[in-house]
C-alpha cells in the first residue's frame, strides 16, 4: 500500500461525496487517505508551531507574543485552529467514504487498515487542537473547556456544534487511537502514520496529562505501549550511531517513526519547513560576523548552559544562510543550509527540510520518565537513557549518574530538551510537568513569570469561530 501511495501525497481531497468524486473502490479509498497528508504540510504542523512552543516554554524569544502570552480572541492567530480542522475534515471524508464500501468493493483487512490510518490522522489533528485551545492539563473530566470534536465532513447543516468536556474529549481521542493501534498498518515508511506511531501518540497523551498532575493514572498503559514499540524489531526503524548522519539523511533516516516528508520538490519553501528554511537562519541565532566575546547560543535565552556542554551541541548547530546576505549560527539540524545553499539556488539543490515528529531515541527517554513516575529505582529509571546514549558513536555521550530523585527528573527533562529541541513539542510539554528544585514547574522558571496562570497554557478560541459557531463558548478567564 505504501509504495502504491508514494506518489499521491499531493492529492487534494474533496469533501463533498457525489457520483463523480465519491469513494467507490479500493483506488479511491487509498487516494483519500493519502490525500489527508497534503493537509498537514502547513506551518501550523511544522517548524513555526514548534518555534512558538520553544518561546512559550521560555527557551527562546523567537515569537515574542508567545513569551509574553497575552492573547485575546481577536489577536490570536486563526491558523492553528483552521489548518488542523482541515486535516480533521479530510480524515472524516476518507472515513465516511471507506466505511460505506462493501466486501465486493474493497478487501476487508485493507479497509480496516485504511480506516485505522485515517482515524490516527484525525486523532493526531484533534490532539493538536486540544493541546492548543483546550484545558488538556486538568484532571477534572467535567471541565467544559474541552475539544470541538468533529466526526463528520463539515457542511452548513452541521457547522454549529458545541464543545465536549475534557473527559469526553480524551475518550473520543482514545477511541480513534485504540482503533488505529488495533487496525492501522505496521511501520514501513516514516512518510506515513502506522500503528506503532499510534502507540507512541497515546503514550505521550497519557503522560502529558498524568505528569502535569503528578498522578500515575494511565502511566502503566503508557509504559506498556512504549515497551511494545521499543522491544519489537521493526524493519527500517532503529537508532543510528552517527547523529550527524541522522540529520544528513533527513526523512530517510531510520530513526524516524513519522516525519514531514516534502517530496524533494522545493515545497519546503512555502509549507511546513518555511521556519526552518527561512525564518530560523534569517532572523534567529547569532549573526555573522561574530565578535570574539559573543556567546554563540544559537538564539537560546534559557538552556544554553545545559546544551552547550553536551557533545551533541557541536553536531546540531552551525552556520546557515538566510537569504543571500545573512549568515547565522543556528540549529543546522533543521535549518540545514538555510534559504540559499552553497549554490545560492535551492530550486536546483533540494535540502530535505524535515520535521522530526518522532525519532527512536525518544522511546528511551519516555521509558526513563515512565519508570521514574511509576516507582522504579533511580538506577533502573536512568538506565534506558544511558542505553540510548551508549548507542551513539558520533558523538560519544557519557552516561548519567543521578543520585537523588530530583537529579533524576532534571536529567530526564534536560534529555528531552537536548535531544528533541525544535524538532517537536516534547521540550515544551516537559516544561509544564517537570519541576525544579524549588518545586516550581520548569515553565515558570524558564519564562521568569513567577506564578503560572494555568488558563494561559491554551489560546483563547479565535473570534472567527466564536462568530461562526453560535454553540461555541470561550475558554474560562478569556471571556
Amino acid at each position: 500500500m505504501i509504495s502504491a501511495c508514494s506518489d499521491n501525497l499531493d492529492v487534494e481531497p474533496s469533501y463533498k461525496l457525489n457520483d463523480i468524486n465519491g469513494i467507490t473502490n479500493e483506488i479511491n479509498a487509498r487516494s483519500a487517505v493519502s490525500g489527508i497528508y497534503s493537509t498537514i504540510i502547513s506551518s501550523s504542523f511544522g517548524g513555526s508551531y514548534f518555534s512558538k512552543l520553544t518561546a512559550r516554554a521560555g527557551f527562546t524569544d523567537w515569537t515574542s507574543s508567545e513569551l509574553t502570552n497575552q492573547f485575546t480572541a481577536s489577536s490570536v492567530s486563526y491558523a492553528p485552529w483552521q489548518f488542523p480542522y482541515e486535516t480533521v475534515n479530510a480524515s472524516n471524508f476518507a472515513i465516511s467514504g471507506i466505511e460505506r464500501l462493501n466486501d465486493d468493493q474493497i478487501d476487508a483487512e485493507l479497509k480496516k487498515e485504511l480506516l485505522g490510518e485515517a482515524r490516527l490522522l484525525r486523532a493526531w489533528a484533534h490532539l493538536q487542537i486540544f493541546h492548543s485551545f483546550g484545558h488538556w492539563w486538568t484532571n477534572d473530566d467535567s471541565d467544559p473547556d474541552g475539544l470541538l470534536f468533529r466526526d463528520e465532513v463539515v457542511t452548513l447543516a452541521n457547522i454549529t456544534k458545541a464543545r465536549l468536556n475534557v473527559g469526553d474529549s480524551y475518550l473520543k481521542i482514545y477511541e480513534d487511537l485504540d482503533y488505529a493501534i488495533a487496525n492501522a498498518p505496521s511501520f514501513t515508511s516514516s512518510r506515513y502514520m502506522c500503528k506503532e506511531y499510534a502507540k507512541v501518540v497515546k503514550a505521550k497523551t497519557l503522560l502529558y496529562r498524568a505528569g502535569f498532575n503528578d498522578e500515575t493514572t494511565g502511566l502503566d498503559e503508557a509504559l506498556t505501549l512504549v515497551n511494545e514499540v521499543l522491544n519489537t524489531s521493526i524493519p527500517g526503524f532503529a537508532m543510528q550511531g552517527d547523529l550527524a548522519q541522522v540529520y544528513e539523511d533527513s526523512w530517510d533516516s531510520q530513526e524516524n517513526l513519522f516525519s514531514g516528508y516534502l517530496e524533494e520538490n522545493n515545497r519546503a519553501g512555502n509549507w511546513a519547513s518555511y521556519f526552518y528554511k527561512f525564518s530560523l537562519p534569517f532572523y534567529e541565532g547569532n549573526r555573522n560576523p561574530h565578535t570574539t566575546t559573543e556567546t554563540l547560543d544559537a538564539g537560546l535565552r534559557r538552556g544554553y548552559d545545559w546544551f552547550s556542554v553536551d557533545p551533541r551541541w557541536d553536531v546540531v548547530t552551525g552556520t546557515a544562510w538566510g537569504k543571500r546576505t545573512r549568515e547565522t549560527f543556528t540549529f543546522t539540524k533543521v535549518a540545514r543550509l538555510g534559504d540559499y545553499g552553497e549554490d545560492n539556488n535551492t530550486s536546483s539543490t533540494p535540502h530535505k527540510y524535515n520535521t522530526y515528529y518522532f525519532r527512536y531515541p525518544q522511546l528511551y527517554i519516555m521509558k526513563s520518565e515512565l519508570l521514574a513516575r511509576t516507582g522504579a529505582t533511580i538506577t533502573a529509571a536512568i538506565a534506558p537513557i544511558n542505553t540510548m546514549r551508549g548507542i551513539r558513536t558520533n558523538p560519544i555521550i557519557p552516561s548519567l549518574n543521578p543520585t537523588t530523585q530530583q537529579e533524576l527528573m532534571e536529567s530526564i527533562f534536560k534529555e528531552y530538551f537536548i535531544e528533541t529541541f525544535i524538532e517537536n513539542e516534547s521540550a515544551y510539554f516537559g516544561s509544564t510537568r517537570f519541576r525544579d528544585a524549588s518545586g516550581a514547574r520548569w515553565i515558570e522558571n524558564l519564562r521568569d513569570d513567577g506564578q503560572l496562570e494555568l488558563f494561559r497554557l491554551c489560546y483563547p478560541i479565535p473570534i472567527n469561530e466564536i462568530n461562526a459557531n453560535s454553540l461555541m463558548h470561550q475558554n474560562d478567564q478569556y471571556e
